[in-house]
């Protein structure tokens, strides 16, 4: 859930930092900020977080160190690049090594809000699918358990059982059925079942 979700910035300018938790908090999303990437990968190490908000340029260790450290250890979050006007192709690089978007500095609160619920309405999805992968999963299991539990039956029953499609094709039978219409052992599936018991 978007209320769940919890957002790390990462700048080293106090307004940045300030602003961006203003405007996450406000929105009813938990956010706390460090103001250098030494500090960024201890807390991501420590705490589990959504989103990272990263600026590229610090002093101290680079943005772009800092996203491959984060990528390394926990793939799962989603890195947003904060860029200045100067820094565009440094961004441009972030984006090759796997951060979702960059914001361009300066930045109004709605361009941050939208970035934010685009992840949100990404991260949905990817839960949704994965819920439709584990259910599918699930069902065809449910259909190979079943379809196992009938030709146990099936084998154990002494009478003589075949079964066909709509086009009359054999499509399941069980032994005594074989021994009854193919003494040689030949299979007997997809065959026409005219074809086989020839008597209509």
């Amino acid at each position: 859930m978007v209320q769940e979700t919890k957002i790390l910035v990462v700048d080293d300018e106090p307004i940045i930092r300030e602003g961006c938790e203003r405007i996450i908090k406000g929105e009813g999303w938990y956010a706390r900020s460090v103001n250098n990437g030494e500090k960024a990968i201890q807390e991501v190490s420590e705490n589990s977080y959504d989103i990272v908000l990263l600026d590229i340029k610090m002093p101290g260790m680079d943005g772009l160190e800092v996203l491959e450290r984060i990528r390394d250890s926990n793939p799962d979050i989603v890195i947003i690049v904060i860029s200045g006007y100067a820094t565009v192709d440094k961004a441009v690089n972030a984006m090759r090594l796997g951060a979702y978007d960059f914001i361009p500095k300066p930045f109004n609160p709605e361009q941050l809000r939208f970035t934010l619920r685009r992840v949100f309405e990404r991260k949905a999805l990817i839960r949704e699918t994965e819920k439709l992968r584990r259910e599918k999963e699930k069902s065809l299991t449910d259909m190979a358990q079943e379809r196992s539990r009938v030709r146990t039956v099936l084998n154990c029953m002494a009478d003589g059982v075949l079964v066909a499609d709509r086009e009359n094709r054999i499509v399941l039978t069980n032994p005594a059925a074989m021994r009854l219409i193919s003494p040689q052992g030949c299979s007997l599936i997809g065959k026409n079942v005219s074809e086989c018991l020839g008597d209509p």
